[in-house]
């Protein structure tokens, strides 16, 4: 098959009041292009659960109308897009899905609402992508999508020491400031304020050090000296877990960022 990942890619502003007062936000729009420069690393993990004999084509979107014309020589494609972007999201499904390709949509918006995305789509991965993502491969070849991919009862239990290696492969070295590496999911925390455990479940989860290492690793091959942010809730909420990263990160004298609580 010939499968198209698609990222929703930048920052949008939605609020009709700001607008009618003219307030452009010009610091945070600037911000916001940083930000447009990582890839999604949940699609290029996924990408490596596709089989090898399948043509990948990992693709963002930052402005629709920049797409004049559709590339419709795809068997499936792949949609994920965070909320600010999802009309957007939706908008580029309904136009491959009127040139007669199959549209698949998932990530963190289309779980929580999978009944609106569906009436954009042909099948809706819901949650953790690496519990629904093969079987839709697999039904997708054979012409037989169902209408919705849930995890069966497992939600925040994915075991990431079971994780695939992302397909950084597949990504233009010259566009991005900023690479991704996932080291835990999900946080130990209940704080009124924070969508974590409420998106991934209460279940904390840590990708042993070592599959860490060997992400960074196939990174230093397209980029050798990477600036990395570790796409966590909470890195160093487990203490003994987050001297050990960092002992093993020494060696490799790179420049990272993450997130963490105060402890």
């Amino acid at each position: 098959m010939r499968i198209a990942m698609i990222a929703m890619s930048g920052v949008r502003i939605k609020s009709d009041v700001l607008i009618k007062l003219g307030v452009t936000l010009p610091g945070f729009v600037q911000r916001g292009k940083v930000i447009a420069a990582l890839p999604s690393l949940g699609l290029l993990t996924l990408s490596a659960l596709i089989p090898k004999d399948d043509e990948i084509a990992y693709i963002e979107v930052s402005d629709i109308n920049d797409l004049t014309e559709l590339d419709t020589r795809f068997d499936l494609v792949c949609i994920s897009s965070f909320t600010a972007q999802i009309n957007e999201g939706y908008q580029l499904a309904d136009r491959y899905r009127a040139a007669g390709v199959k549209v698949a949509m998932g990530g963190l918006h289309v779980t929580q609402m999978p009944a609106e995305a569906k009436q954009h789509c042909d099948a809706v991965c819901i949650g953790e992508g690496e519990l629904t993502f093969p079987e839709m491969i697999e039904d997708a070849r054979k012409g037989q999508l169902k209408p919705y991919y849930l995890e069966k009862g497992n939600r925040g239990k994915y075991d990431l020491a079971q994780a695939p290696l992302p397909r950084y492969d597949l990504l233009d070295p010259d566009r991005y400031n900023r690479i991704t590496i996932q080291t835990q999911r999900g946080c130990p925390h209940v704080c009124p304020f924070c969508a974590s455990t409420r998106l991934f479940g209460r279940g904390y989860r840590q990708k042993p050090v070592e599959l860490v290492i060997r992400d960074l690793e196939a990174i230093e091959k397209i980029w050798p000296r990477p600036f990395i942010e570790f796409a966590d809730d909470n890195t160093f909420v487990m203490r003994d877990y987050g001297k050990e990263l960092c002992r093993q990160l020494i060696p490799h004298k790179i420049r990272w960022f993450t997130e963490t609580d105060i402890s």
